[in-house]
């Protein structure tokens, strides 16, 4: 079990997912999330969400409606039994898709998008390079990553980091959509 760590929900308890595999957002990086980003009546993905746990911490926090994506079947069950346990299930909308071809389909943006995909997979290369199609001029896009996969300069072409933070192995590293000229 997980607790949220701040917000209205502050204290509530979040399922995880029964499987080894699935690595979970550590409590200082959620809280530190909700102090850096104002998420209230925004609009917010959680990709690769896993439990749904920083999701829900934007819920908790303000946010008007969560989109939770992930690939896999008990990620997606523990989600919406977890909406439903904290009530929120009228904020959530929960797709079970692959985040490369979420973000490649979608059509409409969100405020924020939040994504911890899986470490050393690959798949934070292939997220970046696909974020800008769900960001509008204004949208954040935070990223969690190992320090071993931080993204390169060469794969940056539309969004740029301005922002990161260091928690040990884990990067949070901020985009904004490159603007158009």
């Amino acid at each position: 079990m997980l607790k949220i760590e701040s917000g209205c929900l502050r204290g509530k308890k979040v399922d995880t997912v029964k499987d080894m595999r699935t690595r979970y957002t550590a409590a200082i990086v959620r809280r530190s999330l909700a102090n850096m980003v104002d998420f209230e009546n925004k609009l917010c993905a959680d990709i690769c969400c896993g439990s749904g746990v920083v999701g829900f911490e934007m819920i908790s926090n303000g946010a008007k409606c969560v989109t939770f994506v992930d690939t896999s079947n008990l990620s997606v069950a523990t989600v919406k039994r977890n909406s439903e346990n904290l009530s929120v299930d009228h904020s959530v909308v929960i797709i079970k898709n692959d985040a490369r071809r979420f973000l490649e389909s979608y059509n409409g943006f969100f405020d924020i998008i939040y994504s911890d995909p899986p470490y050393e997979l690959g798949i934070v290369e292939d997220i970046i390079k696909r974020v800008h199609n769900v960001m509008n001029e204004e949208s954040i896009f935070i990223l969690q990553c190992s320090k071993r996969e931080k993204p390169v300069d060469s794969i940056l072409k539309n969004v740029r980091i301005i922002k990161e933070r260091d928690y040990g192995d884990t990067f949070l590293l901020f985009f904004e959509k490159i603007r158009n000229l």
